[in-house]
């Protein structure tokens, strides 16, 4: 009886899921639409999606060397690992991602090196405008307070999260920046 009742548990947390995200996200990834995603395309999905690249331990249990990981696959890994993310700690993780030199804050050459990694057509003057936007003191560099700010930032019209029925999304003062 109380495996049922855990497995029922497990199902209600993965029902709040926004599967369509993780699946939009695997489309965004996979280079070619052949359907599956390779190791760099799932690295940089995992990345999109949890925030953080997977370490090669985890690589190598999602998808071993030389395969291709098809989309059911993908969005039940996603899924379970979006279930068990605590938000603050995907925070922590993005900024991580972002700050790869450790200095405590991220600066605009690092924002643009993600963004060539995840977004390489994304244009340099929306990245520069988002980096304004989250730079508060305008000093160049965006505190991990400032950058915990933004991630956790619940404005109006926003549109729900992947996980928990919570509400992230963009702010209205983003609105203009586009491709």
């Amino acid at each position: 009886m109380a495996s049922a009742v855990t497995a029922s548990a497990a199902d209600s947390v993965l029902a709040r899921v926004d599967h369509s995200a993780i699946c939009a996200t695997f489309l965004a990834f996979d280079s070619g639409a052949k359907g599956a995603l390779t190791r760099h395309e799932l690295c940089c999905a995992h990345l999109s999606l949890l925030g953080y690249a997977p370490s090669r331990l985890e690589l190598d249990v999602l998808l071993p060397k030389g395969g291709q990981l098809e989309l059911a696959a993908f969005c039940e890994a996603m899924a379970a690992r979006l279930v068990n993310q605590e938000p603050d700690d995907a925070i922590r993780r993005a900024f991580r991602a972002f700050d790869a030199d450790h200095k405590g804050f991220v600066g605009r050459r690092d924002l643009q090196r993600v963004l060539d990694a995840v977004a390489p057509h994304l244009p340099p003057r929306t990245a520069a405008l988002a980096f304004d936007m989250v730079d508060s003191d305008g000093d160049g560099r965006v505190s991990y307070r400032d950058f915990h700010g933004m991630m956790s930032a619940r404005p109006s019209g926003a549109t729900p999260s992947l996980v928990r029925g919570e509400f992230a999304g963009p702010s209205t003062r983003y609105e203009g920046l586009s491709h």
